[in-house]
């Protein structure tokens, strides 16, 4: 026969003709493979497969008259047709509406099976009524029948990826600080868009003996924090008992579906059932476990299908592993900032200053108050102040840093490490530092902590109490009376102060003792001594401290002062290259005689009242000596 002979196409009569005995046929036999409810997806399948059948007898007409053999015997015997029977619709054969229905407990296996049926119906009909189809026409029908079942599961995989990407989004946002019921709201929220035979979904965790909802979508969330559902009742109870996921096909008649789904309500909310479970089909519950602790239990239900598919299940269980991961994480950082808080407020208490530097880098995480103190000063200081501007960048506060560097980095204990440092108000104080390295299960550095207690006082008064021990063992080995005054202006001036002088008016001419610890100072002596004596004049100040007979605070040595006390230019020159930060003038008497007066000057660090102590009894032993030289010389004279 001609190719212009050819029938157009048997198989498109014949689908045009006997279409409705096929679907008739296809329904009977679909009854009978699954009983029970027809899912929503066969019931918009069933609508729309007509429509398919219409625009398939289309398409076979058009491929039988493209595929036609060439005319010459030599070019059909080379030709298989092959090349123009290929079938491509230039949009799915299902319609989209069909699709989305198909997710609603779409079963990629019951759908295969429903095409089967379907293909037997076809061929049984075609061998009943005599008609036969080209190989070009079958070919047609068989791959247009594959491509039904082909859309919806290429389309429901699709879907399930990017619920599985917005699972793993959501998680990477559990990474922050996000609170742990928005993140479970968002799990939900994935759950109801991606499986869309969901009507309602909640995820309750475990409070104690108790499950209270945390999120949900499509229950009364008002009710949320009344709701405690103990831990044996109900279809949650199940869940909780078998540790597995439990599914009820159809939970309208069971009486674990008491409380939507949700168990028995809790004997403090009084309250009863807020949705009907005859309104339930399918019920699914997934314990929420991490490493086999139960942290809560997602469930969900529909009213439209009688079982969720094996998609939706993967779906269900992977959100809920996700949400035991995420309120694991959530309950993890909550039991770290009390920790953290109980951590903080011990150490706060602590009497001395405490820092943690943690990692490799040695930043700072945690220091407490006194520490800020200690470095900083008295001030108000962040407690959480960054070490950077706790210590300067002096060689002291070099040398504290090291030995945070030492512990986090060569594992060092140091004990009672004493240095001196520079506060952030400019005085130097002395700081017994120590620290230690923090190692976590496996050996490894994670952290050093640093102590240190601020004993510039306690080693001022041993300073002082022992510069009067040897003072008064002076006073009681010495005999040479003059060398005693000498010794104790070296006390002062290279043990307490950073100069010492001491002007002599015992009746004699006027002359001037003074030692100092610093080298600079030591380089005026000899420019000082030119013009004794030292602070002796007319300055008010000093004629004050002379009449009070006490010693005398100057906290602040200024410009205007050193002019006033000065006895020249040159004098007052050297005045001011001496720097001095503060003074104390101590007048000397003894038996009512006026014998001089003692001033002890410091250039590193400030004196204060509490100095003035020791000075006096400088004063008082530089006295004594004067007056023992005294009437040693005075006997003397008289022998």
């Amino acid at each position: 026969m001609a190719p212009r002979d050819l029938p157009r196409s048997p198989l498109a009569v014949f689908l045009r003709a006997h279409s409705a005995e096929i679907l008739e046929a296809w329904e009977r036999a679909e009854r009978r493979r699954a009983p029970g409810e027809q899912s929503p997806g066969y019931i918009a399948l069933r609508q729309e497969l007509p429509s398919i059948f219409a625009r398939l007898a289309e398409r076979l007409e058009a491929a039988v008259s493209a595929a036609a053999a060439p005319p010459g015997d030599q070019e059909q015997d080379a030709w298989s047709g092959v090349e123009s029977v290929s079938v491509e619709f230039p949009e799915p054969l299902l319609g989209f509406r069909v699709l989305d229905k198909l997710r609603d407990g779409f079963e990629l296996e019951d759908v295969a099976a429903q095409y089967s049926v379907l293909r037997r119906c076809v061929l049984r009909m075609l061998e009943r009524t005599g008609t036969q189809p080209s190989w070009v026409e079958m070919t047609i029908l068989h791959e247009v029948l594959d491509q039904v079942i082909i859309d919806p599961a290429t389309r429901s995989a699709a879907l399930r990826e990017r619920a599985l990407g917005a699972l793993d989004r959501v998680s990477a946002e559990g990474m922050g600080n996000v609170h742990i019921d928005r993140l479970l709201r968002r799990l939900v929220e994935v759950l109801v868009e991606s499986a869309r035979s969901v009507d309602w979904a909640v995820m309750l965790l475990l409070e104690g003996e108790v499950l209270r909802i945390r999120a949900g979508i499509g229950v009364d969330e008002a009710l949320w924090g009344l709701r405690a559902y103990r831990l044996a009742e109900g279809f949650v109870g199940r869940v909780v008992r078998e540790r597995r996921p439990v599914a009820l096909r159809s939970a309208a008649p069971d009486p674990l579906a008491t409380d939507a789904g949700g168990g028995a309500a809790g004997p403090e909310s009084g309250a009863q059932s807020e949705r009907p479970s005859d309104a339930l089909h399918a019920l699914y519950g997934v314990p929420m476990l991490s490493e086999g602790r139960l942290v809560g239990v997602t469930v969900v239900s529909s009213r439209r299908v009688p079982e969720f598919s094996e998609g939706d299940r993967l779906l269900f269980k992977k959100a809920a592993e996700r949400a035991a991961a995420l309120a694991t994480q959530a309950q993890l950082r909550e039991q770290l900032a009390a920790e953290r808080g109980r951590f903080e407020a011990t150490i706060q208490r602590l009497p001395v200053g405490v820092v943690v530097a943690e990692g490799t880098s040695g930043a700072v995480a945690l220091n407490n108050r006194r520490f800020a103190e200690i470095v900083r000063g008295p001030e108000e200081t962040p407690s959480n102040a960054p070490l950077r501007t706790l210590l300067s960048e002096t060689d002291d506060d070099q040398r504290a840093r090291w030995l945070l560097h030492r512990a986090l980095h060569g594992g060092e204990t140091v004990s009672r490490d004493e240095m001196e440092f520079v506060r952030a108000d400019g005085e130097r104080r002395l700081g017994s530092f120590s620290v230690a390295p923090v190692r976590d299960a496996d050996g490894r550095i994670t952290a050093a902590v640093m102590t240190v207690e601020d004993v510039t006082e306690l080693r001022k008064a041993e300073r002082a109490r022992q510069i009067l021990i040897d003072a008064s063992a002076l006073m009681a080995e010495s005999l040479d009376h003059d060398g005693t005054i000498e010794q104790v202006v070296r006390l002062g001036g290279e043990r307490f102060a950073d100069l010492c002088a001491l002007d002599l008016d015992d009746g004699g001419a006027p002359r001037l003792v003074a030692s100092a610890r610093l080298p600079e100072a030591r380089a005026l002596l000899p420019r000082l001594l030119k013009h004794p004596p030292l602070l002796l004049g007319d300055a008010a100040s000093l004629a004050e401290a002379t009449a009070r007979r006490e010693a005398t605070l100057i906290p602040l040595v200024t410009d205007p002062w050193l002019q006033r006390i000065a006895r020249g230019p040159e004098h007052l020159s050297a005045l001011r290259e001496l720097g001095a930060r503060s003074a104390i003038l101590v007048p000397l008497a003894a038996r009512g005689r006026k014998l001089g007066l003692l001033s002890l000057w410091t250039v590193e660090r400030e004196l204060r009242q509490d100095d003035t102590g020791v000075a006096a009894e400088l004063g008082r032993f530089a006295s004594l000596a004067i007056e023992s030289a005294r009437l040693h010389g005075e006997a003397a004279r008289a022998r």
